[in-house]
């Protein structure tokens, strides 16, 4: 199920990879590309282009010209490794925030990039920090032993060959009675798990090997074969009771374990066509409200820059709401920080499978082509993005770098009734009709896809969902109950599959700036008030939150938070600010001493508060794949810094646990969760008050 983007041919894949001998094919020119020597005369770059921001992602030029800079640098070093170098993560080290937010069109701006260079052979990660314009390399530091960056797409396709070309897994493929070159490898990072004692002191790295754990699922038919309108997804046919583990430094397959042998279901995933949708009577909405330059976006009261991070996705930055001709700053950066998904069945086979989407896989390299009337409507606007390959420069593609076209949308919608009133003498009515603005990208993270929305409304409000649509992860099942694992499918045999519960933790990085940088942070709850002979009186109480720290949402008391102007107040007085509001709710079921949750320390409280740190970013930290200690909010808090008049960072985060239906096979309906910033007391009065009636004309 390979997934072709962009230019240069080079491939993409998810976790997973497709059988091998097609896959041997697709990928032949990428991954068995030879990395470009120092003595190559790689294609000249193109002249750098204009910048309009300096938040303006890394183009294709500034991308090769780093990457020529490091191998140069690694090439040309007496103690560097020469050849094997890899690129799993480069991004724009974004300039200082006083910087950004002084900034005025024409003046230059510092353009530093972040590289992560892996060296498989010998199991070492270097980070380095480059002078784009001098290529200089202004700081090259070695990560601890251990350090293990996500998963790249040359890994995916390497372990795919790796586990195809293993006889003890061919062999275990033939005694289920499949066609071993059928089978789709899904690569996973390997969880906590830790390797058994006798087989880590057998190899060199030891516990601190690079690995990856591959699960097995059965297309049934060469991809070649099959037709484009009717995909045969292979998640929906798990191969039961078999793990292969693969040693990524050494590159070969370490352990299989066969535990069981379960029938492999012939479900295709497909149904005939009984619901035909008409298109709409009515035109799709005009794109000409929203105003798109470079990637910066004006729409009616809201300004904003837009982005795609190769690990968090949709970045936005510098919001602001035009009130009162005042351009009013609203927040500084909003983003996905991180996403965690633990299985909730008591088998080995699956105790190790607790995901973190973003740091263990680049979420944003795994953005999709969104296409209208699927992913959007037809009036939506795009932005692409561009993202170093994780080989860098080879013969096949010589500047190291793949387009990921329309990976952002950016549309507006009709939203219903905005607000309405109705004189009580006369009958009139006055109402206004909504509308809101969509900034859009999703995520295919193997049999998971994930939507997220970003909607902009004419109230000041932002609301933040999230799609959960995919494929559930199955299971091969018998026809007894198991604990955890319902029957969700049965094929006209009577074999069975199962799926799971677990759960997903969502965790949004906030820089609030209301009203500029220097904010406090209040929590509400409602109480009831006691007062003889008013018996449902209530009130609200408030409570300053003075230091770093977490704190849980309470639905009872409706409790919910404040971030607060430090510096302006509203015409009653009071702090202008904007509120966090839960909506969907999810509490973790797992141990506190479970190693995965240690590191997922985001998913025990829904709310958390530190001061702004540029290199923070992270929920669980900049290498959770493998971390042998918690990292993250856990360690950004410990000083439990005073808050008060600072520069303050909300992280919030949103949580689905999935009870798994018959009606989530085999392809799952989008699941919505999310939650809201809305303006609390920013605003002298409701701020849609003059927006002009569209039914006035009728």
């Amino acid at each position: 199920m390979a997934n072709a983007h962009g230019t240069h041919n080079q491939k993409r894949w998810p976790r997973s990879m497709a059988a091998a001998c097609s896959l041997l094919c697709l990928i032949s020119a990428a991954s068995m590309a030879s990395p470009a020597k120092a003595g190559d005369k790689p294609a000249a770059p193109a002249p750098t282009a204009t910048l309009h921001h300096p938040l303006d992602p890394l183009s294709e030029a500034e991308i090769h010209t780093v990457l020529t800079t490091v191998l140069t640098s690694f090439q040309t070093s007496r103690d560097l490794p020469k050849q094997s170098l890899t690129f799993p993560l480069m991004a724009l080290a974004d300039p200082a925030k006083a910087f950004v937010l002084a900034w005025k069109p024409g003046q230059p701006t510092p353009r530093i990039a972040e590289v992560q260079i892996l060296h498989n052979p010998s199991n070492r990660v270097w980070l380095a920090e480059v002078d784009v314009p001098s290529r200089r390399i202004l700081k090259l530091s070695l990560q601890p032993a251990g350090t293990q960056p996500a998963l790249t797409t040359s890994e995916f396709a390497d372990a795919d060959a790796i586990v195809h070309a293993d006889p003890r897994f061919r062999a275990a493929m033939r005694s289920r009675g499949l066609n071993p070159e059928l089978v789709y490898v899904d690569v996973w990072a390997p969880g906590d798990e830790p390797l058994p004692a006798k087989l880590s002191a057998a190899i060199p790295f030891g516990q601190n090997t690079r690995i990856v754990r591959c699960l097995t699922f059965y297309r049934g038919a060469p991809v070649k074969e099959l037709i484009p309108e009717h995909p045969q997804n292979p998640y929906v046919r798990p191969i039961e009771g078999i793990v292969v583990t693969v040693d990524m430094n050494a590159r070969k397959v370490l352990s299989i374990s066969d535990s069981f042998v379960r029938p492999v279901i012939q479900e295709t995933g497909n149904k005939a066509v009984d619901v035909r949708l008409t298109t709409a009577p009515t035109k799709p909405l005009p794109s000409g409200d929203v105003k798109l330059n470079g990637h910066f976006v004006r729409w009616h009261q809201w300004q904003f820059y837009l982005s795609l991070h190769p690990r968090e996705g949709l970045v936005i930055s510098d919001v602001r709401f035009n009130d009162g001709n005042k351009l009013r700053p609203v927040a500084y950066r909003l983003s996905l920080s991180e996403i965690y998904v633990p299985y909730g069945i008591a088998d080995p086979g699956w105790s190790w499978r607790n995901a973190f989407d973003v740091g263990e896989y680049n979420a944003g390299m795994l953005a999709q082509t969104l296409k209208p009337n699927r992913d959007v409507p037809s009036s939506a606007q795009f932005l692409d993005a561009v993202f170093p390959s994780d080989l860098g420069p080879t013969k096949d593609n010589p500047m190291g770098t793949v387009t990921l076209p329309a990976a952002i949308g950016l549309y507006e919608r009709d939203s219903g009734i905005l607000w309405s009133r109705t004189d009580p003498t006369s009958y009139d009515r006055d109402t206004r009709y909504g509308r809101e603005l969509v900034a859009t990208w999703n995520t295919w993270i193997g049999n998971y896809i994930y939507s997220f929305d970003w909607i902009f409304k004419l109230d000041g409000t932002i609301a933040v969902r999230t799609k959960l649509t995919g494929t559930t992860l199955n299971r091969g099942s018998l026809q007894q109950a198991e604990a955890s694992a319902p029957k969700v499918g049965k094929d006209q045999r009577g074999v069975f599959v199962a799926a799971p519960y677990h759960q997903h933790f969502l965790n949004f990085r906030l820089d609030l700036d209301v009203d500029g940088p220097l904010n406090q942070a209040m929590e509400m709850e409602v109480v009831p008030v006691h007062s003889k002979g008013f018996s449902h009186a209530f009130d609200t109480t408030s409570t300053h939150l003075s230091n770093e720290g977490f704190r849980d949402v309470d639905p009872y008391k409706a409790r919910h938070w404040h971030v607060e102007s430090s510096t302006s107040l509203n015409p009653f007085g009071k702090p202008t600010g904007y509120a966090i509001e839960p909506e969907e709710l999810a509490f973790p079921y797992g141990a506190l001493d479970d190693p995965s949750l240690k590191k997922a320390s985001f998913a025990q409280h829904q709310f958390w508060l530190t001061r702004y740190r540029p290199g923070e970013l992270y929920a669980a930290g900049t290498f959770p794949n493998q971390a042998k200690r918690a990292d993250g909010l856990s360690e950004f808090i410990k000083d439990q810094l005073p808050l008060h008049r600072q520069d303050l960072v909300v992280w919030y985060t949103v949580g689905f646990t999935h009870l798994s239906r018959p009606e989530d096979y085999p392809v799952m309906p989008s699941d919505s969760i999310g939650f809201r910033i809305v303006p609390r007391g920013f605003f002298a009065s409701n701020p849609a008050l003059g927006v002009s009636d569209l039914g006035a004309s009728h």
